[in-house]
């Protein structure tokens, strides 16, 4: 949860308030993946990482349908939502931090907007999963937006095995469960260049940590540029079509 109040507001106020009020078990009778949770503490249990998946994306689920503006609409459960995902924001805000020195109001407005406009009819299922990607494509087309000459650069693999942006979203779930290491060994053993995924890596490595990344790179690996770019554009093309492939093969 966010200890900081100003983010999203105070979370022992918040608790507070929807205890008080049994906020909870009205939301039960129109969200029945509710029944039972009483209290916010049987809450975060039930969204917790140690508990079932399925139940956790039922939780999730029904509180984005409250909070969603053709749904409830409800801002209590979206101030709720922001603070369960606290996580998801602190980890995105790592991982993008040179794009912005303010990039956890950005993620937070981000989440916020991708949790009112959320699909939930069509996306019932891996909630969680739905929101990072949807949040972060959208982060990076504001703070990265992609360069009409080379409009790769608004997509990058990164080696903190996010791969939302190989494979599309997918409303009955799975891309969450990814082992991005079997991914890639996979695509190895499907025929895509060992030498070209390390370039890629490379590339995106050296892209987080500093400006001008790609021409070091391809400096290091004894290229050009335009032949980095020519193999990035292989290798992601061919991870698109080995993800789909991987995934039909683990469901």
């Amino acid at each position: 949860m966010f200890h900081d109040p100003t983010i999203v507001g105070s979370w022992p106020a918040l608790t507070a308030r929807l205890d008080g009020d049994a906020v909870l078990t009205r939301w039960a009778t129109t969200e029945p993946a509710l029944a039972g949770i009483t209290g916010v503490a049987d809450l975060v249990a039930a969204c917790s990482e140690t508990s079932e998946h399925e139940r956790s994306n039922a939780v999730l689920g029904a509180l984005v349908r409250l909070a969603a503006v053709d749904g409830g609409c409800d801002g209590g459960a979206l101030e709720l939502l922001l603070h369960l995902l606290s996580g998801l924001v602190w980890t995105m805000a790592r991982q993008l931090r040179d794009l912005s020195p303010d990039i956890v109001p950005v993620v937070v407005g981000e989440l916020t907007c991708q949790i009112r406009r959320y699909p939930w009819q069509r996306r019932p299922r891996a909630v969680a999963a739905n929101l990072r990607a949807d949040t972060r494509r959208a982060v990076l087309a504001e703070l990265r937006p992609r360069d009409r000459r080379h409009p790769e650069r608004g997509e990058f693999l990164t080696v903190d095995g996010d791969v939302t942006r190989l494979i599309p979203a997918d409303p009955h779930g799975g891309a969450e469960d990814v082992d991005v290491a079997d991914l890639l060994q996979w695509a190895v053993r499907s025929g895509v260049d060992a030498a070209d995924l390390e370039l890629l890596i490379a590339t995106e490595c050296g892209r987080d940590r500093q400006q001008g990344g790609d021409s070091k790179v391809a400096a290091e690996y004894g290229i050009s540029t335009r032949t980095l770019y020519r193999r990035r554009n292989r290798t992601i093309a061919a991870l698109r079509i080995v993800a789909r492939d991987y995934l039909a093969a683990v469901a």
